[in-house]
């Protein structure tokens, strides 16, 4: 079968390969993807970041792709919870179960975690085989073309409702107007938060736009003061904030516009060292609250919540490409000229 897979630990190195086809082993269930996506961790993995690099440390050739949906083909034998035919989307974190941090629930933590597409082979293939644990079967009548997207959304469900545990009625600020601050904002409008801002910079009109009509207030940092803007919407300031940028210039103006005892939620992954007034968080008993994927059990929250976000899913897509095409689908994360891009089999 075909694959995408990077094939040796320096900067590009992606190549559209030929391997062989996962069996149905034990345990495991195999999948035909509709579509994978391309997210950041991609980008930096295309790129071999040193981070990355020490962070997941793979063999190679390695099948890229985290964000995993199909259709089942085959079960291994003691497969129960999934049959042929269904839709079902994966959880790529592969966790041991036995450790301390999965068994307090904190999944993300766990000492032994393995995550497909990036320590292990993933799902930018023409199969994919996952443990069944991971395998979560979708509602009847699901639009397969948003399923990617549950990964990304697990991402957002974690921060907003499990870390941030934001309530209806408050006031939430997501900085960064790319996919997952979209998906932050479409999770937190779900939640029956109200208002929802969301900051970009000049380059990011067009998403700004979206933001505004999926029901966020769009805020342009290149031309409006952020706590300006927050403030004179909700006086005491946001009760919430979530950072999907990764910046450090986006921690100064979100401390900023955070009302007191507001809660801090870090979500980007930052390449380099942050430094910042801490005087404010102290002062005003600030909660800066670290958010790393997602567990188990947010994919259920997930699942719950697809079929009432699947229309505002579809318009985050802005591109499907064959997989021949992977690199111009980081270009374009890259060129910020797409929100999210959906790599399928080649025709």
């Amino acid at each position: 079968m075909r694959a995408v897979a990077k094939i040796a630990p320096r900067e590009g190195a992606l190549q559209v390969i030929d391997v062989p086809e996962p069996p149905a082993a034990p345990g495991m269930v195999v999948v035909r993807p509709v579509g994978g996506g391309v997210c950041g961790t991609d980008v930096s993995l295309f790129h071999w970041y040193s981070g990355v690099a020490a962070q997941y440390d793979p063999s190679f050739p390695l099948i890229m792709g985290h964000e995993l949906a199909g259709v089942v083909e085959a079960v291994g034998s003691g497969v129960t919870r999934a049959r042929p035919g269904q839709l079902v989307a994966i959880n790529p974190h592969v966790n041991c179960g036995a450790c301390f941090f999965c068994n307090s629930g904190r999944h993300s933590l766990c000492d032994n975690r393995r995550v497909m597409g990036c320590h292990i082979d993933g799902g930018w293939a023409e199969r994919v085989a996952a443990v069944e644990r991971n395998v979560h079967v979708l509602p009847a009548g699901s639009d397969p073309t948003v399923t990617p997207l549950l990964e990304p959304m697990s991402v957002a469900v974690h921060a907003v409702v499990e870390r941030a545990a934001l309530q209806p009625g408050e006031s939430a600020l997501v900085m960064g107007a790319g996919t997952i601050g979209l998906l932050h904002l479409l999770v937190a409008r779900a939640c029956g938060a109200g208002p929802v801002f969301v900051a970009g910079l000049d380059a990011d009109r067009g998403r700004l736009a979206l933001a505004e009509e999926l029901g966020g207030i769009p805020v342009n940092l290149d031309a409006q003061k952020l706590d300006a803007v927050v403030r004179g919407i909700a006086p005491r300031g946001a009760d919430a904030a979530f950072d999907t940028t990764g910046s450090a210039h986006a921690l100064h103006p979100a401390l900023a516009s955070l009302r007191k005892g507001g809660r801090l939620a870090l979500v980007g992954i930052n390449h380099g060292a942050t430094e910042f007034d801490t005087l404010h968080a102290v002062m005003d008993e600030q909660d800066l609250l670290g958010c790393r994927a997602y567990t188990r059990n947010t994919w259920l929250t997930s699942v719950a919540l697809l079929p009432g976000l699947a229309a505002s899913l579809r318009r985050l897509i802005t591109h499907v490409l064959p997989f021949s095409e992977a690199e111009q689908a980081i270009g374009l994360i890259e060129r910020r000229e797409c929100i999210k891009v959906v790599l399928q089999p080649d025709a």
